[in-house]
């Protein structure tokens, strides 16, 4: 026998009403999706620059126990790097005038 057709409509309304629950859910889990997607890239941001800082002051590290192994050394090399760049300096504003 063929079911009735309010039985048919019952039927979908009801599965309607899951997909509509489902539907709601699932925008609530996108939501909170997007939410730690953009927590993670902007933690993700933060650790790029402080990998970034880092990388440049190992950099530097390198630089000075290239110039000098020895804290007197180092002092010395940072008076001569200082006058040599006080030179500099005055030649550009001796080429300026």
């Amino acid at each position: 026998m063929a079911r009735s057709l309010v039985a048919i409509f019952e039927e979908l309304e009801l599965r309607i009403a899951d997909l509509q629950a489902e539907m709601g859910g699932l925008r609530e889990r996108n939501s909170e999706l997007e939410k730690e997607n953009a927590d993670l890239r902007k933690r993700e941001a933060e650790a790029r620059q402080a990998r970034e800082q880092a990388l440049l002051d190992v950099e530097y590290l390198k630089v000075s126990y290239r110039l000098a192994e020895s804290p007197d050394t180092l002092a010395e090399t940072r008076k001569v790097i200082a006058g040599l760049i006080r030179n500099i300096d005055r030649c550009i504003e001796m080429l300026k005038e």
